[in-house]
C-alpha cells in the first residue's frame, strides 16, 4: 500500500510537475495486525485519520513503515524492526491461511520518460510465507502496460525506456526489485517514510554528543541536536520562533546550548516576564511536543517522502491545535504528503471535508473511508461543524470513542 502511494508522490516530486489534490486513487493493504483487508480511495497530500483508540490508526501507519523498511533494507530487517512476524500478523488470519502481506496502490504521477505529463501507475507487492521463508512478488504497470513483474529472485519482465530487458535473477530474493527499476523517484520516496511518535520526556532531555543531528528520530530524542543544526540558519531560526509564539503564546526565545559537564546539547526557553532561560524539562509536555513537530515538518526536504505523525494534539490548547494544523496543511504537498492520526475533535474541527478519513473497527477489523467519498457536503451538514457531525456519527464512520 505504501509502495504505490509513494510511487506517485515521489515521482511527481522528482520530475517537478504539479498534480491534482488527490494523487492516490486507491490504496489496499491486507494482513497486518488489525488490518484484514483495508481499501481506501482518494487520499489528499494532507490527510487526517480520525477514530477512537484501538481502531487501527497506528497499525495503518505501521504498515506503511513496514513497507518502507522492506524497500530500503529487505524483509528480514523489516520484520525485526516491527517485532517479528507474530507481532504483525493479522489478528483475523486463520491458522491454515496463507501467511501473506500485500499492498496495492494506484496513483497518478508525472512520467517524462514516456513524454506524458501524467500517467496512471499501479503497483502491487505480496510477501508470501512470512512465517517461514518469505517469497516476494511485485508488479508495476504504467497506463495499463506492464513494466515490472517479479516473483522470488526472478525478474520476469522489466522495461527500460519502453524496451523489455532480458529476464534475470536479482542477487537476493529478500529485497525489493524497485531499487533496480527505472523510476528512482519511487524508491526514493519509499525509503524516506518518516513515522513520528514523539516522546516529550525524551525530546526535552539534552541530546548526547554522539546523537545524529541530520534527522529527527521517530521519538524526538535527538531534538536538541537537530534544533542546534537548524538554528544556524537565521531565517529558519526566526521561523521556528514565530511559529512557536503562535502556537504557545508567551514564548520569547528558544535556543540550544552546549553543556560543559558532558558536552551534551540542551534546549533553553525564555518566557515573557522572566529574566533567565530555563531547560526544556521545565516547560510543558505540549510545548516540547509542538516544537518537535515543527522541527519534523520544517526540516523536511521536498523529496523526503511521506511524513506520518501520531496525535499532533497532545498536550495542546484547542487554539494552539488549530494553528498547528494550519501550518502542517500548508507544508504538505503532493511531493511530500503529511498524514496525521487523531481522536481529537479540535483537530477535526479545523479540517476540510476532503482531508478527513474516518477509521473504525468492526468485528475486530480496521475499516476506513474518506469523508468526501459519499454525498456528504459541509452545506448538507449545516449548521453543524465537521467535528460535531463526526461526534454525532452523522458521517457514518463509527462512534469516535
Amino acid at each position: 500500500m505504501l509502495t504505490l502511494f509513494i510511487v506517485g508522490t515521489i515521482a511527481i516530486l522528482f520530475l517537478g510537475v504539479g498534480v491534482v489534490a488527490k494523487t492516490i486513487h486507491r490504496l489496499k493493504i491486507k494482513n497486518f495486525k488489525s488490518i484484514d483487508s483495508l481499501e481506501i480511495n482518494g487520499l489528499a497530500p494532507f490527510s487526517v485519520f480520525a477514530g477512537p483508540n484501538g481502531s487501527g490508526k497506528s497499525n495503518f501507519f505501521d504498515a506503511l513503515s513496514f513497507v518502507s523498511t522492506f524497500i530500503v533494507s529487505g524483509i528480514e530487517l523489516a520484520l525485526r524492526a516491527h517485532g517479528g512476524y507474530d507481532n504483525i500478523r493479522s489478528a483475523k488470519l486463520l491458522p491454515d491461511s496463507p501467511h501473506t502481506f500485500s499492498l496495492e496502490i494506484s496513483c497518478a504521477l508525472s512520467n517524462l520518460l514516456l513524454k506524458k505529463s501524467v500517467a496512471v501507475v499501479d503497483y502491487s507487492l505480496s510477501i508470501h510465507d512470512l512465517d517461514s521463508t518469505p517469497t516476494i512478488e511485485e508488479s508495476l504497470s504504467i497506463d495499463g502496460n506492464e513494466w515490472l513483474a517479479r516473483k522470488g529472485k526472478e525478474i520476469i519482465t522489466m522495461k527500460l525506456l519502453g524496451r523489455e530487458n532480458t529476464p534475470f535473477n536479482i542477487a537476493s530474493g529478500n529485497h525489493s526489485a524497485l531499487p533496480f527499476f527505472l523510476i528512482p523517484s519511487l524508491t526514493t520516496l519509499l525509503s524516506n517514510i518518516r513515522l513520528y511518535r514523539i516522546d516529550p520526556l525524551g525530546a526535552a532531555a539534552p541530546s548526547l554528543s554522539d546523537q545524529d543531528p541530520s534527522l529527527l528520530d521517530r521519538k524526538g530524542r535527538n531534538l536538541a541536536r537537530v534544533l542546534n543544526r537548524m538554528e544556524r540558519n537565521e531565517d529558519l531560526r526566526e521561523t521556528i520562533l514565530d511559529l512557536m509564539q503562535m502556537i504557545v503564546p508567551g514564548i520569547e526565545g528558544i535556543q540550544t546550548a552546549k553543556q560543559e559537564i558532558d558536552s551534551s546539547t540542551a534546549i533553553l526557553f525564555k518566557e515573557a516576564g522572566t529574566a533567565r532561560r530555563f531547560p526544556a524539562h521545565m516547560v510543558s509536555d505540549g510545548t516540547v511536543y509542538a516544537l518537535s513537530l515543527l522541527v519534523a515538518v520544517l526540516d523536511a526536504k521536498e523529496d523526503d517522502g511521506i511524513i506520518l505523525i501520531e496525535e499532533p494534539e497532545r498536550g495542546l490548547h484547542p487554539k494552539a491545535i488549530q494553528a498547528l494544523i494550519d501550518l502542517i496543511r500548508d507544508k504538505a504537498t503532493p511531493n511530500r504528503p503529511i498524514w496525521l492520526t487523531t481522536h481529537s475533535e479540535s483537530v477535526v474541527r479545523r479540517l476540510r471535508l476532503e482531508e478527513l478519513v474516518l477509521v473504525d473497527k468492526q468485528d475486530g477489523r480496521t475499516v476506513m473511508k474518506s469523508c468526501d467519498s459519499g454525498n456528504i457536503t459541509l452545506d448538507s451538514l449545516a449548521p453543524l461543524g465537521l467535528d460535531e457531525a463526526w461526534l454525532s456519527n452523522l458521517l457514518n464512520g463509527g462512534v469516535p470513542w
